[in-house]
């Protein structure tokens, strides 16, 4: 059977079962498969533009098709006929797939849809898996590489702390150096590492991201180095590769590095004075060239001296030291990041605000923000959701954020937000196990912090 036909009986499997209308397209927005309805409706081409500005989201739900400012050029603009519609980029290992679309053009499909967001965003990412495992097995198709022009959006500000770290970040272009990052949780250390990627001389190769809090101990060698089939019970069929050959001529970004397990820090430090690595079970060794950044929220000297973090590893990786400040200290810079925020979560929100008033920034700017940029995104999302108008007004922020000065002091505003945003999630993807882990990647933490907050502030499943 042709990859195609595979791809089509597994669609049309799940449609049914789903009660949807299912389209995958490639990368260049060309429809591969789909159902016979949604063929008929919306033909075999979509806007590509449309797909491309979702590319850095996952899973995108779009409840105003043919209505939004990226439907502008499509034949279907102002005139859609899907009442809803959720898009997954499908990438895997920094290669793009395609895109794929269920869809529904009835209001009742569209109230399904929008109520059982949590269950389609299951099955969908199910689907996307089987239609990567197709693709690879047959060789027929080339996933797209990430293009070398989709950079990331991401401003440093314009404080002096921060223009001196622009001008480094030019000094590192060229330097094959290690990077340690380091600032309080939110401050988009992430982000910065992309940056330091996309302009420097690994910039062809991939962006390999991994959570050191987020992989069980036993699974971190066989995730950082790969394994050979038949390595261990459970072993894939053709073996695995780890994160280090992913990333080969790329950038290997390891966040929250203080959570290395201490016994995988030595095989570490030798894969990064050696530059090579051999998967579990394996014979044969591989020469990798792969720049490392480091990222960490506390401080890993204090570890070094509580004998948690190896002193060799530390002055391997702490080449060159990056400090990013909290936000707190530049407030200034909050002006440009609120637009760039708004558009990230246009899609998300299905709110299309461009604008915020004085007092709406005036508020912001009076806030400590213990959560940095990551709570600002949070608070900018609350906002969007909240507006009835067409630019953000102070009306619409937190309630935390509407109390007086003398009432915050009295109170924990990032408390009372945390509370807020967790319960806000934990309603939108379940109280399950699975919902908490969907919310845990959704704010950037791990599981285990999520059920540690839930705990802390007596979050209870609603009554019904």
């Amino acid at each position: 059977m042709s990859p195609i036909n595979s791809i089509s009986k597994v669609i049309y499997t799940f449609a049914e079962l789903l009660q949807i209308e299912i389209a995958f397209f490639d990368h260049e927005g060309v429809l591969i498969a789909s159902t016979e309805e949604y063929k008929k409706r919306k033909g075999k081409r979509v806007h590509l533009p449309f797909f491309k500005k979702l590319y850095e989201h996952p899973i995108s739900f779009l409840q105003k098709p043919g209505h939004m400012k990226m439907c502008q050029g499509c034949h279907f603009q102002k005139n859609c006929p899907s009442t809803v519609e959720i898009v997954q980029n499908i990438v895997q290992a920094g290669n793009q797939y395609g895109y794929l679309v269920f869809v529904s053009f009835s209001p009742d499909g569209q109230t399904m849809l929008m109520e059982r967001q949590k269950e389609y965003s299951y099955w969908m990412s199910q689907l996307s898996d089987i239609i990567i495992n197709i693709l690879n097995e047959c060789g027929a198709f080339r996933p797209e590489l990430k293009k070398e022009h989709e950079k990331t959006n991401y401003i440093l500000g314009n404080t002096h702390t921060l223009k001196n770290l622009k001008e480094l970040i030019k000094k590192l272009a060229n330097s094959t150096s290690s990077i340690v990052i380091t600032g309080e949780t939110g401050t988009g250390k992430s982000l910065l590492a992309k940056l330091i990627h996309e302009q420097s001389m690994f910039q062809k190769g991939d962006f390999i991201e991994i959570n050191c809090a987020s992989i069980p101990e036993s699974l971190f060698e066989s995730e950082l180095f790969g394994y050979e089939e038949g390595a261990f019970t459970g072993a894939r069929k053709k073996g695995k590769q780890g994160y280090f050959e992913l990333a080969d001529r790329g950038t290997l970004f390891l966040d929250e590095i203080a959570d290395l397990p201490i016994q995988m820090q030595p095989k570490l430090l030798k894969v990064l004075q050696d530059g090579i690595v051999q998967r579990i079970g394996g014979t044969l060794s591989k020469k990798v060239n792969v720049r490392i950044i480091a990222a960490a929220n506390q401080s890993l000297e204090k570890l070094m001296e509580s004998k948690l973090f190896r002193s060799d590893l530390y002055y391997r990786l702490n080449v060159i030291p990056i400090h990013l400040p909290p936000l707190r200290e530049r407030k200034e810079d909050i002006a440009e990041l609120i637009p760039i925020l708004m558009e990230k979560l246009q899609t998300r929100t299905g709110k299309f605000i461009q604008a915020f008033d004085k007092e709406f920034l005036k508020r912001l700017k009076q806030h400590h923000w213990p959560g940095n940029i990551r709570e600002l995104e949070n608070v900018i999302e609350y906002s969007m959701n909240m507006e009835k108008s067409t630019q953000l007004t102070a009306s619409s922020l937190p309630a935390f954020l509407q109390r007086t000065n003398h009432t915050q002091k009295k109170q924990d505003p990032f408390t009372d937000m945390e509370k807020e945003i967790i319960t806000q999630k934990l309603n939108q993807y379940g109280y399950d196990h699975e919902g908490k882990k969907l919310v845990a990647e959704d704010l950037g933490v791990s599981v285990r912090t999520i059920y540690r907050k839930i705990d802390k502030f007596k979050i209870t499943l609603p009554a019904r």
